[in-house]
């Protein structure tokens, strides 16, 4: 802010007109740059955000193998035992439709990251359910998922944003979903295989990314 210089009148004493504009002028001038530094920290604060890894999830339903177990109908693995935070995969395999696995969350976020891969893949296979604390469930149908058996270019359906790489370049890809209700609490988070020609895989790793609230 510029520095003020006050001018000091005695009581009763009369001020100039010029004196008295320079000091409208001033104020104002102060407060123009007071607005903007307080909506400059407004928009900070409000892109500020808090994301949360969970590894090693468990999952009450489906069935989970190890990067380097094969799985039933399928030839080959990913040649490592760990890849990134992933160790797991859950996945129900070709000719088979259903749940692949539910993971508890127990927290709010707009953005949720998942990590998937799907044998025959290329197709929209995959269904994921948002069920929130208040009992309310949101559905995000028809999901879009890359061959996990080559590295396949981004598309416009269901674009992942990363991937990894295992020792024998089998893949896995990294998605976002947005949570349409990012203020209720989240309990679960539920993947459902919904094409029998093609098997998706979910890792037990998953990531989400809140915006922070004021208080």
């Amino acid at each position: 802010m510029s520095q003020f210089k006050p001018i000091k009148k005695k009581p009763g004493e009369l001020i100039r007109s010029e004196d008295w504009n320079q000091i409208q002028d001033e104020v104002k001038t102060d407060l123009v740059k007071l607005n903007e530094e307080l909506r400059s920290l407004r928009e900070y604060i409000d892109n500020m955000a808090k994301s949360v890894t969970l590894i090693n999830l468990e999952s009450p339903v489906g069935v989970s193998y190890a990067l380097n177990e094969d799985v039933p109908g399928e030839v080959g693995n990913y040649a490592t035992t760990v890849l990134g935070y992933i160790t797991k995969q859950w996945v129900i395999g070709l000719e088979n439709t259903g749940d692949i696995c539910r993971f508890g969350i127990l927290d709010l976020f707009d953005v949720l990251y998942y990590w998937a891969g799907a044998r025959n893949g290329e197709t929209e296979t995959l269904e994921i359910t948002i069920e929130y604390v208040d009992g309310t469930m949101h559905t995000e149908s028809d999901l879009f998922i890359n061959e996990c058996n080559e590295l396949r270019p981004k598309g416009d359906q269901n674009p992942y944003v990363e991937y990894l790489l295992s020792p024998n370049e089998k893949v896995w890809y990294k998605y976002p979903l947005k949570n349409p209700n990012p203020n209720v609490e989240v309990r679960y988070v539920s993947f459902k295989d919904t094409n029998e020609e093609s098997a998706p895989r979910i890792a037990n790793v998953i990531q989400h990314v809140a915006r922070i609230r004021p208080v």
